[in-house]
């Protein structure tokens, strides 16, 4: 088993803003929101990503894993989809709010904790994964990988599945005063702002997990669609995903950063999100964000 510190009711009690409900464990941390309206966004995000892996979960050469944890869970659909997959294997997802799932498989449990803070893994563990974390939940990459590295048995592997949010175009298809270009400039500057960089390279971060002492560091590096505008059915329908989840919940990006950080109004953010949307919905638009699997592995013990 896992020693984790158990939260009481508060973690329950989600604090609104904006008509958004947000984490209430270390309330004010986190700049996304946790209702209903987001955790569909999340899991769509997951789909679009499972299409752009082909269903593989993760891609660390890990041989028959027997504890893994999944930091940043968020749904719980990861940690759900690896414990369904590894009967035999312990999972934990690590979470700032109580969102999961009460049906979830055996093996599998959720912990609400915050994983900036010192871990307390009872067991080592074979595999530490996270996805779309960079810039909200793990900002201080370094320290992470440390946490990673302590919490890890020899042989051990760690799997970051992240993107970055500057996009990329595949021709000229992006208007001259784009709109999604604009948005994504105000959510980095506004992100950045409240402390958070939502800008990724895979490169920097293989780079960061040898420094942490990791060997077998490997990058790989996808074009994720930001729109159904792909020729082959699995990456339109991974784009068709990825756009649903942003014109769905838009705001959920958008609002706390942007009025907090970036001196929006409310009824002028709105506007502008209308016409981010507008544009988004627009086939003709070849726009991409780079998507990265990172992975390490913590060196065996030498007999």
């Amino acid at each position: 088993g896992l020693f984790y510190e158990t939260v009481g009711s508060s973690a329950f009690t989600f604090p609104k803003e904006n008509g958004r409900t947000y984490h209430a464990y270390q309330e004010g941390k986190y700049l996304m929101p946790n209702d209903e309206k987001e955790q569909d966004r999340m899991d769509m995000i997951y789909h679009s990503i499972s299409l752009m892996f082909e269903g593989k979960l993760f891609f660390a050469p890990v041989k028959n894993p027997q504890r893994i944890a999944d930091m940043a869970t968020g749904t719980g659909i990861w940690a759900m989809d690896v414990g369904d997959q590894y009967k035999a294997a312990e999972v934990i997802g690590i979470d700032l709010s109580p969102i999961q799932p009460n049906w979830v498989p055996p093996n599998v449990q959720f912990r609400v904790d915050d994983i900036d803070k010192d871990w307390m893994f009872e067991h080592p563990l074979d595999l530490i994964h996270s996805r779309i974390s960079s810039g909200l939940a793990i900002r201080d990459w370094p320290r992470y990988l440390a946490e990673c590295y302590k919490a890890l048995k020899p042989g051990g592997w760690v799997e970051a599945q992240e993107f970055s949010v500057s996009m990329g175009c595949e021709d000229d298809s992006l208007p001259p005063n784009s709109m999604i270009k604009r948005w994504h400039e105000e959510a980095n500057r506004t992100f950045t702002a409240a402390g958070c960089d939502l800008r990724f390279e895979g490169e920097t971060l293989r780079k960061q997990m040898i420094e942490a002492g990791f060997v077998n560091c490997e990058v790989r590096e996808y074009r994720w669609p930001m729109g159904p505008w792909h020729e082959e059915q699995r990456l339109k329908d991974a784009g068709a995903f990825a756009m649903m989840s942003m014109l769905t919940d838009m705001e959920a990006i958008s609002l706390a950063s942007m009025t907090r950080y970036g001196g929006w109004q409310m009824d002028e953010l709105k506007v502008f999100l209308k016409s981010v949307k507008k544009e988004w919905r627009m086939k003709s638009i070849k726009a991409y964000w780079p998507l990265y699997v990172v992975y390490g592995q913590k060196p065996e013990e030498r007999t």
